[in-house]
């Protein structure tokens, strides 16, 4: 028998794109789903679109908030959400239709906590596909490295959770990044993860989009959650502490960057001490090949992350 699945999607002033994105969703050849539209307080026709979707459909509804950012939003959603399973979408994304279906199929089908599909991302100028090559099932541990050591996306879209794993995990309130702060703590709690070798979530990079705004004080948060998901993985997974270690180095280093480009020279302080102390910790450990070693010296030197590949130990 079919289990509800909800689908939560913050919305705020995207009335450009906010029906494609819905359409798709109504569209699902899984049928049983409850489509939760928070509208976060937009200023546009946004807010009447999501009311036109719920008289169209019965399975929509429609949660019209002050604007308190998307964070807020996913977490009004969850709140209000009904189904054994819960899935996101960004508002000016879409879906293929047989997306929520094969998520569904892959965690059932292996009794997985949490199902993780492909995705296609959209540029300005190209259109490609990220996905494994085959199908696969792992744990937490090997989907937290993954994911935190460049091999995956750090987000909640184009992935199916069991709903009980948000029972004591809520999005940061008012502070971007959001997807980093939780996706940790999910894999975390979760015991079988399914991987799935097929893309079906379209992230569109737009100028507008929220992961392609402009560069501000507040993104930098993003390393105080990365922070956090090491000492977790310092205290439940060393085995992978290393390579979270040098990852989180290098996102360092890409966040000074960044600091220093924008002149936000308080911040850029702080990174650089917080990158000094990592270069030193990684250089002194002995299982740490010449490679990387020199790899690390030029981030130190040069702030930049392009030498980086995946080490080898």
């Amino acid at each position: 028998m079919e289990e509800l699945i909800s689908i939560v999607v913050p919305v705020y002033n995207v009335e450009r794109y906010l029906d494609k994105c819905v359409q798709s969703i109504v569209d699902q050849t899984y049928k049983k789903l409850e489509i939760i539209l928070v509208d976060d307080g937009s200023t546009d026709k946004s807010g009447t679109i999501c009311d036109n979707w719920k008289e169209k459909d019965s399975r929509v509804k429609v949660i019209h908030q002050k604007n308190q950012g998307v964070s807020t939003a996913r977490n009004t959603g969850v709140k209000n959400s009904t189904g054994i399973w819960i899935t996101f979408s960004d508002n000016d994304d879409y879906m293929d239709p047989d997306l929520i279906e094969n998520l569904y199929k892959s965690a059932k089908e292996n009794n997985a906590d949490i199902a993780v599909g492909g995705h296609f991302v959209t540029t300005f100028y190209k259109e490609f596909e990220v996905s494994p090559e085959k199908s696969f099932v792992t744990d937490s541990e090997e989907m937290i490295l993954r994911l935190y050591s460049g091999k995956g996306q750090t987000f909640v879209w184009g992935k199916l959770f069991k709903k009980n794993l948000f029972d004591d995990i809520k999005f940061p309130d008012g502070k971007i990044g959001e997807d980093v702060a939780v996706l940790y703590r999910l894999f975390d709690k979760a015991e079988r993860i399914s991987n799935i070798d097929k893309a079906g979530y379209h992230w569109i990079q737009r100028a507008t989009s929220l992961g392609h705004r402009k560069f501000g004080r507040n993104k930098v948060v993003v390393i105080d959650f990365l922070e956090d998901m090491e000492k977790m993985v310092m205290e439940k997974y060393p085995n992978i502490l290393d390579e979270i270690e040098r990852f989180i180095l290098v996102e360092t280093a890409v966040y000074a960057l960044l600091c220093y480009k924008n002149n936000f020279k308080e911040e850029y302080k702080v990174l650089i001490d917080k990158l000094r102390l990592r270069i030193k910790r990684n250089l002194k450990n002995p299982k740490i090949k010449l490679k990387w070693r020199v790899k690390t010296i030029l981030i130190g030197y040069l702030g930049f992350a392009r030498f980086y590949r995946t080490p080898e130990i």
